[in-house]
């Protein structure tokens, strides 16, 4: 009887360490043998959407302790960041790795990358990190005044952390002052904030949103829900959209914050809206995929079972289902055109600025699919680099768009009257919501 026992543990003992050794080769696998693991799509699979594979690569990381943060598309670069806090800029058009830079302490939690043409800045802990995007060369390494609430966001002159207290710091990405400027508003800061040209965006726990210049400390407009917000706010010239936890979504003016219409999703929205000329890509919890004439908020199409909006072609619409798998629908109709099963782990980079599909996965895997024979992106916005930034002219609406979009003075006049905040002008020198002024910040460092 002992003898038998112990043969039968000792059976045990090896089928678990051949089980773990097998555990090991399928994190550790090479890129060659990805398809072994499930982690890379098929050249046959891809095929039959009518796609192929561009490129793929790794995300330096450690699978065991690590996954990927977040991945953010601007221009043609890729910016990849960590849980252990290591960044890399990748080549969208190649793969080919750029630069990569470990960043403060791999055990305090990252928040970002935000990225603009020239910087990407993160959070590790509470120090704000903004690097040169040409190079990953340092450009500032502070401490932030207080427990980060969300990833940071980039203007073309100032780095914005949020706080959980609800303050809104400023950094000028120049010459570093003592005390940042800011902007303090009611309820937690737990969002990231949008940075466009010309405001800083950013909502709260609390149901408000707020649209803020970027150059002086001022509010131009404050939008009250009966809903907070979970989702970053999205932007196409000239307007903010935004959607709530309560499933409402808002198109307000930029510059005047005269809404332009609200839409009813009827279930919660964690994600932010996708917004491509004239349309805007919504996902709710449902869940389900609601394409939007962004000129109008009237709903042209819904999908079922669409958890994320991935890509838009000049006909197709790409997309992630409740089950993981990459789906094709009609542009037009919104009609299911075809499905393919992706592992469980890997999700779609909400791609508003091109056609490419990007695939990434947990453990760092990046794959990059486009339509059989697009050899060249389809751009839906201008394109940025670090070497050339897009400039006031180059960004402005193509007359294509502006024949599609009211301008500023007819989005106004449309408006009905009670919606219609003034544009409220806040001195530099008055905190916007009273209380402390900014000569009492108590953020001295």
């Amino acid at each position: 009887m002992s003898g038998c026992f112990s043969r039968s543990n000792g059976e045990r003992w090896w089928a678990i360490m051949a089980m773990i050794a097998f555990s090991v080769l399928i994190f550790n696998v090479p890129a060659d043998d990805a398809h072994a693991a499930g982690r890379l799509t098929t050249e046959s699979d891809a095929r039959r959407l009518g796609l192929k594979r561009a490129w793929f690569t790794q995300v330096r990381l450690d699978p065991a302790r690590n996954h990927v943060e977040r991945a953010v598309l601007v221009g043609d670069r890729l910016s990849v960041l960590t849980t252990a806090g290591v960044l890399q800029e990748i080549n969208a058009l190649t793969g080919e790795t750029v630069w990569t830079a470990p960043i403060g302490n791999p055990d305090y939690p990252s928040l970002g990358p935000a990225v603009s043409e020239r910087h990407v800045a993160l959070l590790n802990g509470s120090t704000l990190y903004v690097l040169d995007r040409a190079d990953g060369r340092p450009v500032i390494a502070r401490q932030v005044g207080g427990a980060p609430g969300a990833a940071p966001a980039l203007s073309r002159e100032h780095a914005f952390v949020p706080l959980l207290t609800g303050r809104i710091e400023g950094y000028p990405l120049g010459e570093q002052t003592l005390t940042p400027w800011y902007y303090q508003s009611f309820g937690r800061a737990t969002v990231a904030p949008l940075a466009t040209p010309e405001s800083i965006v950013w909502a709260t726990d609390s149901g408000h949103l707020y649209v803020g210049r970027v150059g002086d400390l001022g509010v131009r407009y404050r939008l009250e829900t009966a809903s907070e917000f979970v989702a970053p706010p999205a932007y196409h010239k000239p307007y903010v959209y935004a959607a709530t936890l309560s499933g409402e979504v808002f198109a307000m003016h930029e510059s005047t914050g005269a809404r332009r219409w609200r839409y009813s999703t009827g279930f919660p929205v964690t994600r932010a809206p996708a917004a491509l000329k004239e349309l805007v890509f919504v996902t709710s919890e449902e869940p389900m995929l609601h394409c939007v004439d962004a000129l109008h908020g009237a709903a042209l199409w819904e999908a079922p079972k669409i958890a994320q909006f991935a890509a838009l072609s000049r006909d197709r619409v790409y997309g992630v289902d409740d089950l993981g798998g990459l789906v094709v629908l009609d542009a037009k109709t919104g009609a299911l055109l075809g499905r393919m099963p992706t592992d469980i782990t890997t999700n779609a980079l909400v791609n508003d600025q091109t056609d490419r599909i990007y695939l990434i996965s947990a453990d760092g895997m990046v794959q990059c699919l486009h339509e059989a024979g697009a050899k060249e992106p389809l751009y839906h916005k201008p394109v940025a680099t670090p070497e050339q930034p897009v400039t006031t002219e180059e960004a402005a609406p193509s007359s294509e768009a502006t024949a599609t979009e009211s301008p500023p003075d007819t989005a106004e006049e449309t408006a009905p009257a009670e919606e219609v905040p003034e544009e409220t002008e806040m001195p530099a020198e008055e905190n916007p919501f009273g209380g402390e002024t900014e000569d009492d910040n108590p953020f001295d460092f």
